[in-house]
């Protein structure tokens, strides 16, 4: 696989895909919930201080929180708040554009796929839910299987092992410049998505590979074509037939 542009890798073997932002909207929905925590326990957190926790994993949310926007509560009440806030939300938060047909093409293909995130398992859990298309997404890694979370590359190395495959066959699909880091740390090519000239911005700083959407990124790796819809996925054999 080249490092050239993407266009010219063709389909990788695994697909590494970010979960918080790039596979579901869940960004804003942890903000509103952090925002009612943060009030609760007396502190303020304006709407400008959004992006300073994007791509954070929970404790380093929950240290932020208190920190800086003056949250006065032990962390772990805090992090209760947080999550009583966010549980009702995670049920209507809605897919990114693009990722039910990304994730039905790469099954299609054989690419194998695994959820790299930097939250708990059961946030995860929770949040891939109400999806249907994510039922195929059966391998999942969580900030609660690594001793460091992103932007640490051990995350991603231990994606890799757990699909059995080298890190040259891959690609992760990231949003944050946290998981770009450490998807690139891992050796892993990263393709990052922005939905905003800053958050491009952001990600070119650590992958040269930045695009608008999921379904760029599906007709990049050759799963979808330039529509968005489904390639044909190579017939199944049948008995009796060439191998």
């Amino acid at each position: 696989m080249s490092r050239s542009d993407p266009r010219e890798w063709g389909r990788p073997d695994g697909l590494l895909l970010d979960m918080d932002g790039t596979l579901v909207d869940t960004e804003p929905l942890w903000f509103e919930a952090a925002q009612e925590a943060v009030a609760r326990f007396g502190g303020h957190l304006p709407d400008a201080a959004a992006e300073a926790l994007v791509g954070l994993h929970t404790p380093s949310i929950i240290d932020t929180l208190r920190t800086r926007f003056g949250a006065a509560a032990r962390p772990a009440a805090l992090h209760a708040a947080v999550l009583d806030a966010l549980a009702e939300r995670l049920r209507r938060a809605r897919a990114m554009p693009g990722a039910a047909d990304l994730v039905a093409a790469a099954m299609a293909h054989g690419v194998r796929c695994a959820v790299v995130s930097n939250s708990s398992a059961d946030v995860v859990r929770d949040t891939l839910a109400p999806h249907p298309w994510a039922r195929d997404l059966t391998l999942r890694v969580s900030a609660d299987d690594v001793r460091a979370a992103k932007p640490a590359p051990e995350i991603y190395l231990l994606a890799l092992e757990r699909l059995g495959l080298d890190a040259a066959r891959c690609v992760a699909i990231e949003d944050s410049p946290t998981g770009a880091i450490a998807a690139v740390a891992a050796g892993v090519r990263c393709i990052g998505v922005a939905q905003s000239a800053a958050q491009a911005t952001a990600l070119h700083d650590v992958t040269p590979y930045v695009l608008g959407s999921l379904a760029a990124v599906g007709h990049w790796l050759d799963l979808l074509d330039g529509d968005g819809a489904q390639r044909p996925a190579p017939p199944t054999p049948r008995d009796g037939d060439p191998t």
